[in-house]
């Protein structure tokens, strides 16, 4: 079996989503850059807005993931830094979106600033492609 999820559950904080504790895998490794709500030329997408920072950073994973020759349900670990607290719901309904089904891992973090101060939210992503 390529793929063990350990342990499914359902989140409690935000929007209902399966996730796994841990995830067995075994394939090609693909790691990326944090992803922001950026396009490739720089330009934010929702400036004041993390659930459309969001959901751009997740249209740049499934853009790298597809180039790297796999999916978005080959992501295994997700880490979002928000830079408030209240962002939480926002960027969690748009990842929900994304990912719905795919039961990865994640955590949250809540940090003081990233690189930009009017970038809000960051997603760090992990994902092995079965072979």
């Amino acid at each position: 079996m390529p793929r063990k999820h350990i342990h499914p559950y359902e989140t409690r904080y935000h929007a209902k989503a399966t996730y796994s504790k841990a995830i067995r895998a075994s394939g090609d490794f693909v790691f990326m850059q944090g992803q922001v709500g950026t396009l490739l030329d720089g330009t934010l997408i929702g400036p004041g807005d993390p659930g459309a920072q969001a959901d751009q950073a997740c249209r740049n994973i499934q853009q790298w993931m597809e180039e790297a020759g796999g999916s978005l349900q080959d992501v295994c670990k997700l880490t979002v830094y928000v830079t408030d607290i209240s962002y939480r719901a926002p960027v969690y309904e748009a990842i929900n979106r994304w990912f719905d089904g795919v039961q990865h891992c994640s955590t949250g973090v809540v940090v003081q600033g990233l690189a930009d101060p009017s970038l809000l939210v960051e997603i760090d992503a992990m994902a092995v492609i079965d072979p």
